[in-house]
């Protein structure tokens, strides 16, 4: 069943794979409020998943989901995989993780992986990086 925002929940709570961990850890080194929200990892576990393919993930704090009304963007940042662009973002809401977001900036590619933290850099650097193919 899907929720009204496209993630389907999780059967239980899992715990962030190394990669989903290592993501959000430079989105937070690479933000305002990374030293805030750093120590929140040991609580967060993933609740739901994207069902259009992208590795979208909502957080839950000991088992409970974070509600996603009333989020922020706190990391908005790029990636480079297989000659694309996406976008990676970490939001927050009443002060907690709730979601790490992931889409393809062209809109051309439906299913991809998280990304590695090589792959990922700032908007600042795009001008180093040549155009996806359309």
């Amino acid at each position: 069943m899907t929720s009204e925002s496209g993630l389907i929940p999780a059967c239980e709570p899992r715990p962030l794979t190394e990669r989903e961990r290592n993501v959000v850890l430079w989105l937070l080194d690479h933000c305002d409020r990374g030293d805030e929200l750093r120590d929140h990892l040991v609580h967060i576990m993933v609740c739901s998943h994207c069902t259009c393919g992208c590795p979208t993930v909502d957080f839950a704090y000991d088992g409970m989901p974070v509600p996603r009304k009333g989020e922020s963007l706190i990391s908005d940042h790029l990636a480079e995989m297989d000659g694309e662009l996406f976008g990676v973002m970490l939001f927050e809401s009443h002060g907690k993780l709730s979601t790490l977001e992931v889409y393809s900036q062209t809109g051309n590619v439906h299913t991809f992986r998280l990304p590695t933290i090589g792959e990922l850099f700032p908007w600042e650097e795009l001008r180093n990086h040549p155009p996806p193919t359309l």
